[in-house]
């Protein structure tokens, strides 16, 4: 029983990022000639009313209400919502300035802004494993500056804002969903006037286009909190740092995607500096399964 829902966490939690690597591109693409900042406030906005209905249904409304008899939740959720817009609105435009490969970027170096985070602000130890991994993704961000000259904003963005989103989030004990829903009705707040004025101005694609771009800005909802439900249900199954490393089939698909499918240019320096990087996480994952593996042995060890 428990092997099989090893394995049924696995296929969750794959099913999952192979959805936020493949799928999730390819379907912003099709609207990227939208603002980018009206289709992440279109998220928002579809994402609150969309998971608003799950959570009630399933009983789990009380949960969102006991968010309100804490100050700090309120606080915290409200900064993370506002990070998570940034992020969401950096990636859309990425998809729409057909640069994936930035925002593949972005979220390979996330675990990496994790770290230097976790080390100033958590305490945490960092392993020789992690170092080595860090300071290889440091030297592809350098070496992509000095040879480009071009800061690679868009990677930056996404991974800061996702590190910080998630350093923010372990300061209180609320499930991602609870957590979701406040934050995309905190983005659904501001983004409702906005998204209101547009359509009365006409300036807005919603209804105002054609029937087709209605329905994937409604989608956007839907898009956003599908991967979010099986990634959770995964990590039910299996440990959290197990669930991370298979997250890492984003941003591969990402980078898959845009190089095969929407057809962007890749350029040598690009390559070199994505090579380092797939060796650092390499270099990762052999940290967290080295972890996994002591944790276990420990686990048993306190059993005898």
């Amino acid at each position: 029983m428990k092997s099989s829902n090893f394995y049924k966490g696995i296929f969750y939690t794959s099913l999952a990022s192979l959805f936020w690597g493949m799928p999730q591109p390819l379907f912003f693409n099709e609207i990227k000639f939208i603002p980018a900042i009206e289709v992440a406030l279109h998220r928002g906005l579809w994402s609150f009313i969309f998971l608003l209905i799950i959570l009630v249904s399933f009983g789990k409304f009380k949960e969102f209400i006991n968010i309100f008899y804490s100050y700090k939740k309120i606080f915290i959720l409200s900064v993370t919502a506002s990070l998570i817009s940034v992020n969401w609105a950096g990636f859309i435009f990425a998809v729409s300035i057909d640069k994936v490969q930035d925002a593949s970027m972005g979220y390979f170096i996330t675990p990496m802004i994790s770290i230097i985070l976790g080390y100033f602000f958590l305490k945490e130890k960092i392993s020789m494993l992690k170092l080595t991994s860090l300071i290889l993704m440091l030297l592809s961000i350098c070496y992509l500056i000095l040879s480009l000259k071009n800061l690679p904003y868009i990677a930056i963005l996404i991974g800061t804002t996702w590190g910080i989103y998630g350093l923010l989030r372990k300061q209180i004990n609320v499930t991602p969903e609870i957590g979701l829903l406040y934050e995309s009705a905190f983005i659904a707040l501001f983004a409702s006037p906005y998204l209101f004025y547009l359509n009365a101005s006409n300036t807005g694609f919603f209804l105002n286009h054609s029937i087709t771009t209605s329905f994937f800005l409604v989608m956007t909802g839907l898009i956003t909190i599908f991967p979010l439900f099986f990634f959770n249900l995964g990590v039910k199954n299996i440990s959290l740092g197990f669930a991370g490393v298979i997250f890492y089939l984003a941003p591969s698909f990402h980078f898959i995607t845009s190089a095969f499918i929407l057809n962007e240019n890749i350029n040598v320096q690009k390559m070199l500096a994505f090579i380092v990087i797939w060796i650092a996480v390499i270099i990762f994952i052999i940290d967290v399964f080295k972890n996994e593996k002591n944790t276990n042995v420990n686990k048993i060890q306190s059993l005898n």
